[in-house]
C-alpha cells in the first residue's frame, strides 16, 4: 500500500481521529468509571496519581517543545529531501532515546526526594506508598516519550488512522488490567494498566511509523542541534498547562485526602468532553505547519481563524452545559460503589473550576501553533515565566476560601491571562484570526439560556428539570455547531463510501 493511499487530507484525518478518539474516550469513560468504582478518592489513588505526575511532567516537558518544533522543521526537510527528514526523525528518536533512560533511571533511584517534591503536603506513609509506586513507573519515560514522538511523525505524514487506532487499542488493554487486578493489585493495578497499555500503543505506532524514520548517518545532525535551540523556550511554553497542575497539586496536597484524585477525576472528564474540540486543533497544527513552511502567511491565517470558529462552536455550548449540569454528570457518571455523595461534591466543583478552559485551549493552542511554525521563539519564552508566577500566586488566594476548587480556577483565569498575550503576540505579525463579536454573541446567547436552565429547576421537578434542561443544550448545540456537524456527516459518508467500494 503506497503512502498516498494511506495518508489523508486535514478534513478527512479530523473525521477518522475524531470516531477513533470518540471510541477511544468512550472507553477511557468507562475506564474511568471503574476506577472510580474500586477506589473512589482514596488516599491510595492520591498517592497513585501524585506518582504518575513527575513522569508525565517531565516527558510533556522534554517532549512538548520538540514535538511542536518538529512539525515546520521536518517539513521544511521533506520538501528538500525527503532522505534527509528521515535521517532527522531517527536521530531525534535516537537522541531522546538516551534522555528518557536517563530520566527513568532518577526516578528509580531518588523516588522518595521526588515525591516530596510534588506533593509537599503528603504524610509519610502516603509519600512512601507514592514512593514505591514511582520506582514501578521509572519505565514509562521511555515508553510514553518514544510514543509521544512516534505519534508525532505519524501526524506529520498524516497518518491518522494509524495514529488514532493505537490509540484506541490502550484502552482495550487498560480496562481489563485494572479490574482483574484490583483485588490482587488494589489502586497498583493502575500503575500497572499504564505501563503495559503504553508499552502496546508504542509498538503499534513503532510498526507504522518506522519507514519514516532512518538511524543512519551522524547521532547529531545540525538540524537535530537547530530543533533544541529553537524548542527550548517552546519545551517551557508547550509544557505550561503541565507545570502549573503540578504547581497546583502541591498546594492541594497540602488539603484532606480525596482532593488530588478529584482533580484528577475532573480534568479527565473534562478531556473526554472536549475530544472534538482538541482534534481541530490537533489535525489543523499539520495543516498550518506546511503552509507556513510554504510562506503562504494569508493561508495559515485563513487556517487558523477557520480551527477557532468551528472549536468554538462546539466548546461554547459544552461549557454552559458543564456549569448548570456538573453535580448531576458527576452523580450519574461516578456515584456508586466507593465513590460517595462526597466525591460527587468534591469532583464537581474541580469541574465547575476547570470548565472554562473548554473555550480558552483552542484560542491559546492556535496562537502557539502559529508562534511555533514560525519559530517566534522570543515571545513564548516570556509568556512562560508570567504564566506560572500568576498560576502560584492565584492559587495562593483562593485555595483558602474556595479549597481544591479555587485551584482549579486558578487554572482557569491564568489560562485566560496567557492567551489574551498570545492573541497580540500573534497580531503584533499581522495575522488577526479571532471573530472576536462572534464569540461574543455566541456567549451571550449560551448565557441566557443556561440562566434560564439553571433559575427553572425551582420551578420544575428534578427529574423533569434534568430533562428538559438537557434537550434545551442538545438544540443550543445543534444550532450552533450546525456547520460543522453537516460538514462531518457529509465527510463521513464520504470516508465509509469509500472504504466500501
Amino acid at each position: 500500500m503506497t503512502n498516498g493511499s494511506i495518508a489523508q487530507s486535514i478534513a478527512a484525518g479530523t473525521i477518522v481521529i475524531t470516531l477513533l478518539a470518540l471510541l477511544s474516550k468512550s472507553l477511557g469513560f468507562i475506564r474511568e468509571i471503574i476506577i472510580a468504582n474500586l477506589f473512589g478518592t482514596s488516599w491510595r489513588l492520591d498517592a497513585v496519581f501524585i506518582a504518575l505526575t513527575p513522569v508525565t511532567t517531565t516527558i510533556g516537558i522534554a517532549t512538548g517543545g520538540i514535538i511542536a518544533i518538529f512539525f515546520p522543521i521536518y517539513h521544511g526537510l521533506k520538501l528538500k529531501d525527503p532522505e534527509r527528514a528521515k535521517i532527522y526523525a531517527g536521530s531525534l528518536l535516537k537522541l531522546y532515546s538516551i534522555i528518557f533512560l536517563s530520566l527513568g533511571a532518577v526516578f528509580l533511584i531518588f523516588p522518595e526526594i521526588i515525591i516530596k517534591l510534588f506533593a509537599p503536603g503528603f504524610s509519610d506513609e502516603v509519600l512512601d506508598y507514592a514512593a514505591r509506586k514511582l520506582m514501578y513507573l521509572s519505565v514509562l519515560p521511555l515508553i510514553n516519550g518514544s510514543q509521544a514522538l512516534l505519534g508525532a511523525l505519524l501526524r506529520a505524514e498524516r497518518y491518522f488512522f494509524q495514529y488514532g487506532i493505537a490509540q484506541l487499542i490502550f484502552n482495550f488493554v487498560a480496562i481489563p488490567v485494572i479490574y482483574f487486578g484490583a483485588p490482587y493489585l488494589s489502586e497498583a493495578s493502575y500503575v500497572l494498566a499504564m505501563i503495559l497499555g503504553n508499552f502496546l500503543v508504542v509498538l503499534l505506532y513503532l510498526r507504522y511509523a518506522r519507514k519514516f524514520a532512518s538511524f543512519k548517518g551522524d547521532f547529531i545532525l545540525p538540524e537535530t542541534a537547530q530543533t533544541f535551540k529553537y524548542a527550548f523556550p517552546f519545551m517551557l511554553s508547550a509544557s505550561l498547562s503541565t507545570i502549573n497542575i503540578v504547581v497546583d497539586k502541591m498546594f492541594v496536597s497540602t488539603l484532606p485526602a480525596g482532593r488530588v484524585s478529584s482533580l484528577q477525576y475532573s480534568t479527565t472528564l473534562l478531556g473526554i468532553i472536549s475530544t472534538i474540540v482538541t482534534i481541530f486543533t490537533m489535525t489543523s497544527y499539520t495543516e498550518l505547519s506546511e503552509k507556513v513552511a510554504a510562506m503562504d502567511i494569508k493561508g495559515a491565517q485563513e487556517r487558523m481563524r477557520k480551527t477557532v470558529t468551528s472549536s468554538l462552536n462546539i466548546a461554547i455550548p459544552l461549557t454552559a452545559w458543564i456549569v448548570v449540569m456538573a453535580e448531576y454528570l458527576i452523580r450519574i457518571v461516578f456515584q456508586r460503589g466507593a465513590f460517595s455523595a462526597e466525591s460527587t461534591m468534591l469532583v464537581s466543583a474541580a469541574l465547575l473550576g476547570y470548565s472554562a478552559l473548554l473555550i480558552l485551549r483552542p484560542i491559546s493552542t492556535v496562537s502557539s501553533n502559529f508562534l511555533t511554525s514560525t519559530k517566534k521563539v522570543k515571545w513564548v519564552f516570556y509568556v512562560v515565566p508570567i504564566s506560572i508566577t500568576a498560576n502560584a500566586f492565584f492559587d495562593w488566594v483562593l485555595i483558602k476560601p474556595f479549597s481544591h476548587a479555587g485551584v482549579a480556577a486558578s487554572t482557569s483565569l491564568v489560562l485566560l491571562i496567557s492567551t489574551i498575550i498570545r492573541i497580540h503576540i500573534v497580531k503584533h505579525y499581522g495575522v488577526v484570526f479571532l471573530p472576536i463579536s462572534r464569540i461574543f454573541k455566541q456567549i451571550v446567547i449560551v448565557s441566557a439560556v443556561a440562566v434560564a436552565v439553571f433559575f427553572s429547576r425551582n420551578i420544575l421537578g428534578s427529574f423533569t428539570w434534568i430533562i428538559l434542561g438537557n434537550a434545551a443544550f442538545i438544540i443550543l448545540f445543534v444550532v450552533m455547531a450546525f456547520d460543522e456537524l453537516k460538514t462531518s456527516y457529509s465527510k463521513i459518508k464520504a470516508f465509509f463510501r469509500k472504504k466500501l467500494k
